[in-house]
């Protein structure tokens, strides 16, 4: 039973590696071509100014 389990799990190791290895990309000839994104400049803040106008009652 023991035995089973080793090579079960060595065969299953043999294979993860087989597959591992065969999808290692190839080198290929072509070029990229790499832009650069720059984020657009945040909003300026918008400050709100409040006048309060305080006048007596002018009766």
């Amino acid at each position: 039973m023991k035995k089973a389990i080793i090579v079960g799990s060595a065969i299953s190791v043999i294979g993860l590696m087989l597959v591992s290895c065969s999808s290692t990309p190839e080198a290929t000839t072509t070029t990229t071509r790499q832009t650069t994104v720059t984020a657009a400049p945040p909003p300026p803040a918008q400050t709100t100014t409040t006048t309060t106008h305080m006048s007596g009652s002018g009766y």
